[in-house]
């Protein structure tokens, strides 16, 4: 059964080595767990997007909860999919622009269009956040 899950974690103090070296571990991780998704990150706080079956996406999230670079791990989302809206990224990160005024716009652009529309809401609102 697939399942999608939206999480929020805090990261201060994140730089750009940082995030190249958690999209390297999310991918490699998600390719051998079959989990698709997406990540954001406000310069605070994360918002990852993970979809996959059951017990793939336990296993993630235990690696998630055990990183040292984030804390506060919180699962927003816990919802059964019948597919899935990032079938082709193993994790994409979407950039937030620095401009609060463009970034529902600009991030809007970039989700997948099979997203379900209370996520992409929940995401949208993440990108307000300052």
């Amino acid at each position: 059964m697939l399942r999608q899950y939206v999480y929020i974690s805090t990261a201060d103090g994140i730089g750009p080595e940082d995030i190249a070296s958690i999209l390297d571990s999310c991918q490699r991780n998600n390719s051998e767990r079959n989990v698709t998704g997406l990540l954001l990150y406000n310069g605070r706080n994360f918002l990852q997007l993970l979809e996959g079956d059951v017990e793939d996406l336990s296993w993630v999230m235990r690696k998630i909860e055990a990183d040292p670079r984030h804390n506060g791990v919180s699962i927003i989302e816990d919802i059964a999919i019948a597919g899935r809206a990032c079938p082709d990224w193993l994790m994409r990160h979407i950039r937030i622009v620095d401009q609060v005024p463009e970034r529902r716009a600009a991030l809007d652009a970039e989700l997948p269009a099979a997203l379900e529309p209370n996520l992409r809401r929940i995401i949208l609102n993440f990108a307000a956040l300052n």
